[in-house]
């Protein structure tokens, strides 16, 4: 069996006023329930804190992570982020958003980000049968909307410069343009034959239709389709940097903790979610899984053999 973790957590960047509290107790707090409850040894832990979790650190990590699997189904591998989380703009022209969502290592660069895209190119090419789980414990977009009151708390979340969001909302203008152009031609198409008199409620009947048809010709999609993504918040959410019971730490990161601490360890994947859903209560974000359904059931950090 081979099992592997790669837990990262940066506190301080190169940017100190982007200091965060609790990301090196998450650290911490997940390299104990792996040893605790499943198994993993200490040399099978790799961690990147703070100064040692730059963009090219955390490459070599994911590299030593993604490697050297038995290939017989017992293969596990676990990603823990614990950082800030942006956004630049979509350089592939494939994000209906027009952004890419971004993880912020230690000596984030604007102009070289670490994309999303990057994380998932690496994660295309795990095998089938290897179990992995991608933890990521930091915000993707929006901004903080409400949280109860008497929590202390910090937006794991970097604005994107003026000139990164000049750009976003440069790209979100040419693709509202490119649409509306291409409606327009379709429509021109699909109304050819029918009577001028139902042409206003073919158009409403049309419209959606071809809005979504011009999105799927023209947008990839992503999907999460062979692994398992949790994530801190939906995409408009953000996750808390909080202070819980005495000590920062990431919000998503604790409650996932105590969801796994409660049932000894032994939950699926659907079960850790909802529970760790439950625990947040008291703080706008949800958690998100992402797999195949048929693996929703698996237990967690368990090998498919």
């Amino acid at each position: 069996m081979s099992k592997r973790a790669l837990i990262v957590g940066i506190n301080e960047f190169t940017r100190p006023q982007w200091r965060l509290r609790g990301c090196v107790n998450d650290t911490i707090e997940m390299k104990g329930l792996l040893e605790a409850y499943y198994g993993f040894e200490d040399d099978e832990i790799r961690m990147l804190r703070d100064a040692t979790a730059t963009s090219q650190g955390i490459r070599d990590g994911l590299s030593w992570l993604l490697s050297e699997y038995d290939g017989d189904g017992s293969d596990v591998r676990v990603f823990h982020f614990s950082s800030h989380g942006t956004q630049v703009d979509d350089q592939g022209h494939d994000e209906w958003e027009c952004f890419d969502e971004v993880i912020v290592p230690h000596d984030h660069d604007w102009d070289a980000p670490f994309r999303d895209d990057d994380l998932w190119l690496s994660f295309d090419q795990i095998p089938e049968r290897v179990n992995f789980t991608f933890i990521a414990d930091c915000c993707h977009s929006g901004s903080i909307q409400k949280v109860a009151r008497d929590i202390e708390f910090y937006v794991r979340k970097v604005d994107p410069p003026t000139d990164v969001a000049d750009r976003i909302d440069q790209l979100i203008e040419q693709r509202d343009t490119d649409q509306d152009a291409y409606v327009a031609a379709q429509m021109a198409q699909m109304l050819q034959g029918v009577p001028p008199e139902q042409w206003a409620a073919k158009m409403q009947e049309y419209l959606g239709l071809l809005k979504e048809q011009f999105r799927k010709e023209h947008f990839a999609v992503v999907p999460f389709e062979k692994h398992y993504l949790l994530a801190a918040c939906e995409d408009k959410q953000t996750a808390a940097d909080a202070r819980i019971e005495g000590e920062f730490r990431g919000a998503f990161t604790w409650a996932l903790s105590k969801a796994i601490k409660d049932a000894n360890g032994d939950l699926t994947y659907d079960e850790l979610i909802a529970r760790t859903g439950a625990n947040l209560e008291g703080y706008d974000q949800r958690p998100q899984l992402e797999c195949p359904t048929a693996l929703r059931g698996q237990k967690v950090f368990a090998p498919f053999g």
